[in-house]
């Protein structure tokens, strides 16, 4: 009796978990469909010194960045205008935002859009995260403080000889910032051998030979965090599901572009 008790035991942890076994690339893009369906979301991301935390609620979203070396700012779109704020710095006397109605297109203005575009491409990396997982192997899910967590083994040698470069370049560095790393893209898009070569030896010596996959999940299936651990380590958390808000900024403390 007492071995029955115990299976019993041990499917009621495994159901407390909300999860069951899942292949790699079921794993490996369990966040992207989650995030195609519940778009309501608090994430934070960081890799090294950068740091990204971006709040989304329908149309609106707020995003807040620091790159590192100065490179720090906040965007925040709501009710049809956009608020920006860079550095914390005043724009003006006793006002620290820029309210840019939609007729100016915020993203225009160098200096926000250079921070948000490179923040997104943070928060997003669990895009690139999935094309190199997705070849892994899986193990889990086992229980976490609360959470079930899988973990995906990557061959990133193995991983990069079968990606589709041109996809993985959409996710891994959408809007480059140099035009020779613009022309090499261009090389890797056409086929260029010698091109797609340089730049899967750049991806490997980034990420280093051997990576792993963590996904944590809570009762409810929803992602808690999933984290990238190699040379060049990643991770972010979600939070808020669904019970997210983004708000203007004070009145008093916004300067008005005409």
């Amino acid at each position: 009796m007492s071995r029955y008790v115990m299976i019993a035991v041990l499917a009621l942890l495994m159901a407390g978990c909300g999860s069951a076994a899942k292949t790699a690339p079921e794993v490996a893009g369990y966040v992207r469909t989650y995030l195609q369906a519940h778009s309501d979301v608090k994430r934070v991301a960081a890799k090294g010194v950068q740091s990204v935390t971006v709040v989304t609620k329908g149309q609106d979203q707020d995003v807040s960045a620091d790159l590192g070396e100065g490179l720090r700012g906040r965007l925040i779109r709501t009710g049809g205008a956009a608020y920006m704020q860079m550095l914390g710095e005043e724009v003006a006397p006793g006002k620290t935002w820029d309210k840019v109605t939609e007729e100016h297109e915020p993203y225009n203005l160098f200096g926000i859009g250079l921070v948000t575009s490179q923040a997104m491409t943070l928060v997003n990396s669990h895009q690139v995260h999935e094309m190199l997982a997705a070849r892994g192997r899986v193990s889990g899910p086992a229980s976490d403080g609360g959470l079930a967590r899988y973990t995906v083994a990557i061959d990133v040698r193995a991983a990069l000889d079968g990606l589709d470069l041109s996809a993985f370049l959409e996710a891994y560095d959408p809007l480059p910032l140099m035009q020779d790393t613009e022309d090499e893209y261009v090389g890797v898009r056409a086929g260029d051998r010698a091109a797609q070569a340089r730049l899967r030896g750049k991806l490997l010596k980034e990420f280093g030979a051997q990576a792993t996959y963590e996904l944590w999940l809570d009762d409810q299936g929803r992602p808690v965090r999933q984290r990238l651990t190699a040379k060049t380590s990643v991770e972010i958390t979600f939070s808020h599901w669904g019970d997210t808000t983004v708000i203007a900024p004070p009145a008093d403390q916004v300067r008005v572009l005409r």
